[in-house]
């Protein structure tokens, strides 16, 4: 099954004076990778949650699937796990899998849900750590549970804030493979990335917002050089200063 397209007519979203998204018109095409990019502030999360329904917002947005509705999956920015509580990767893996307290599981099936939750915790680079607790991992690697957990589903659209925050060079490598793999397999992928370099490597189609929708096209198109400065600087006083140097290293 393919993954949707998404459509957004007049899109808004204002938190009492201050404008976060203004007039946002806009289609992200079926089974391709997206990545949202813009300097920070500029709404980029706030697109998502309101795409994902997590946040109230005027005008229309509508996810159109080809023949029947299909899952989503959902990878916030970080999560916060305290390190004293006793709760190891693959339990984490294990109560998102069946959505039930472990000691209600029988045995049986508990044992057919682990090895389901090692093959996508393979997959992200994190089975051999499965028995470690969440709160001792890093924020890159508990990114990279967070990740495999959205992958349970097998979800038609995966939505991706900020997915490498705080990664290391492996970690964020394991994630622009599997994002590839994903893509080939007709997923549609919505993501927000900071990092002009890996969004070129994944060759997706980037479009910057800054509470307007500023450019948007292939990353040839629209992350060049010459376009870098202006395109994150657009109606904005502040510009993130690693989207600055990234884009002048470029």
């Amino acid at each position: 099954m393919i993954g949707p397209s998404i459509s957004l007519q007049n899109v808004n979203l204002q938190y009492g004076e201050n404008q976060i998204l203004h007039a946002i018109s806009h289609e992200f095409a079926a089974g391709q990778c997206h990545v949202v990019m813009g300097p920070n502030g500029g709404g980029k999360t706030s697109l998502l949650r309101s795409i994902l329904g997590l946040t109230p917002f005027t005008g229309n947005i509508n996810i159109h699937w080809a023949d029947r509705k299909g899952k989503v999956g959902y990878v916030p920015q970080k999560a916060v796990f305290e390190s004293s509580l006793p709760l190891t990767v693959m339990d984490f893996i294990l109560l998102n899998q069946s959505r039930t307290p472990l000691f209600w599981s029988r045995w049986r099936n508990l044992s057919k849900q682990r090895g389901f939750a090692l093959e996508q915790l393979d997959r992200v680079g994190m089975a051999e750590r499965a028995d470690r607790r969440m709160g001792q991992l890093s924020g890159g690697e508990q990114q990279r549970v967070l990740f495999a957990q959205a992958l349970l589903d097998n979800p038609d659209l995966l939505v991706l804030d900020e997915p490498t925050t705080g990664m290391d060079e492996l970690g964020v490598r394991y994630l622009e493979s599997l994002i590839l793999d994903l893509v080939s397999e007709g997923k549609t992928l919505l993501a927000v990335h900071h990092d002009v370099s890996a969004v070129r490597r994944l060759g997706a189609n980037v479009h910057v917002v800054n509470r307007q929708l500023i450019d948007s096209g292939p990353v040839e198109d629209v992350l060049t050089p010459e376009k870098v400065e202006r395109l994150f600087n657009h109606y904005s006083t502040k510009v993130s200063d690693d989207m600055f140097k990234q884009g002048k290293a470029a």
